[in-house]
């Protein structure tokens, strides 16, 4: 009986171990979603009709999550569009997926800029081959200084950048500004 009661334990942690860990299967999906639109990457795409189609793509996705004909998921952050801000409450998640990279180099900043949530991120890149890799991870602390975390990407041209962030806290937000720019 000892033995069936350690084994169930071990299988319990090992379960709830694998819930916590942080990852970018969210992202992933809209990441598949967007290649099946595009078809295989091309460096010869032009910029300008790539990102009036992303342009479109963003603003139906955003309409359905605002009147609630969809659970909120993944949410578009364009390369050199600015900031997107938000707010992360008690042991949820917001992700981030960019259209394919049109340049080698993208720099990803994070301010958390109120809230003292200690929040773990995610950064992975996806290929047109559907192979995620992870590139970087960080945890924001508990505390309630702002912070600002910048992250360098190499050898993203033609991959979709992926960003997880998730609170680990009960009570406490994480409130952030994030963007990409090309480097």
């Amino acid at each position: 009986m000892k033995k069936l009661i350690a084994i169930i334990t071990i299988a319990l942690f090992a379960f709830s171990f694998q819930a916590e860990a942080q990852n970018c299967n969210q992202g992933k999906k809209l990441a598949e979603k967007t290649w099946e639109k595009w078809g295989p990457w091309k460096p010869n795409i032009q910029l300008i009709p790539f990102k009036a189609e992303v342009q479109k793509i963003k603003n139906v996705w955003n309409w359905i999550a605002a009147n609630g004909g969809a659970t909120i998921g993944p949410r578009f952050l364009e390369i050199d569009g600015g900031n997107e801000t938000g707010s992360i409450t008690g042991q949820t998640k917001s992700t981030f997926v960019t259209p394919p990279s049109f340049d080698n180099k993208v720099e990803l900043t994070i301010n958390k800029y109120d809230g003292k949530a200690k929040t773990g991120v995610v950064i992975c890149v996806q290929g047109r081959d559907g192979v995620t890799t992870q590139k970087a991870t960080y945890e924001f602390p508990n505390d309630k200084n702002g912070k600002v975390k910048k992250f360098t990407l190499n050898n993203v041209r033609g991959k979709i950048i992926i960003v997880a962030m998730r609170n680990k806290s009960v009570g406490n937000k994480f409130k952030y500004r994030i963007n990409a720019k090309k480097k």
